[in-house]
């Protein structure tokens, strides 16, 4: 990786944070970066498929990302996942599944380092430990689906948007977190349904008292009522 030392550093140390990485030696992540190469994508481009990720292994340093599926035909579209800093994609490739069809969009500003899948796959074989928090970084991802497709499947829609925005929420404040910023489209896509039935129940909660809604931004003013949406105290 031919950059300057800050930024060398700056990626050093983002990448020894993350879970996925926290436990690897000084010196073998040193030899990671060294077979990475470092790229800024920019908000609202569609720049990967599934061809491309089959041979490139990615790490999001910083920024967001949406994992999602579209059907032509049905003109459709669904949000599988919201990748942020400390995300690996694609997975699938590390594990010789062959191609799924699941596309990605930049949704903020972000860096990503790129590394060839295969050298990726050497430097595994030469760091055993890695395997481990690449088998629990796949399990959750894995949860996460589960949880989804049984909200999708058996409840109705007024519970999915309270679920995802109880779950986004910063539970120290009233303020959002991973959904600030963004579009009732995008929001839609999370939960299984279009941008018009978003605004309908979006509507429908600010007039029951529950929310309040200014430009980018959704603010809980009755977190009780909220939860009362979900019968549960807990997500």
């Amino acid at each position: 990786m031919n950059i300057g030392l800050e930024k060398y550093r700056h990626y050093y140390e983002t990448l020894i944070e993350s879970r996925l990485f926290n436990d690897v030696a000084h010196n073998s992540l040193t030899q990671l970066l060294e077979i990475s190469t470092a790229q800024n994508w920019p908000k609202k481009t569609c720049i990967l498929d599934t061809s491309h990720t089959q041979y490139t292994f990615h790490i999001l340093i910083s920024g967001k990302i949406k994992v999602y599926h579209f059907d032509s035909f049905n003109d459709r579209l669904l949000t599988l996942f919201l990748l942020k800093d400390n995300d690996v994609f694609d997975i699938f490739s590390l594990m010789d599944c062959g191609i799924h069809k699941v596309y990605y969009e930049v949704l903020e500003n972000s860096e990503v380092l790129n590394i060839p899948v295969s050298k990726v796959k050497e430097w595994m074989k030469e760091n055993p430990l890695v395997y481990k928090s690449f088998l629990a970084y796949t399990a959750e991802k894995i949860n996460i689906l589960e949880r989804y497709i049984i909200n999708v499947a058996l409840e109705d829609i007024p519970t999915r948007l309270a679920r995802l925005l109880y779950n986004n929420m910063d539970k120290s404040s009233i303020y959002f977190e991973t959904i600030l910023g963004l579009s009732h489209t995008e929001i839609g896509a999370l939960i299984g349904t279009t941008r018009a039935v978003v605004n309908r129940h979006i509507q429908n909660f600010k007039e029951e008292g529950i929310l309040e809604v200014t430009r980018k931004k959704i603010t809980i003013t009755n977190k009780k009522l909220l939860e009362k949406k979900l019968m549960v105290k807990k997500v």
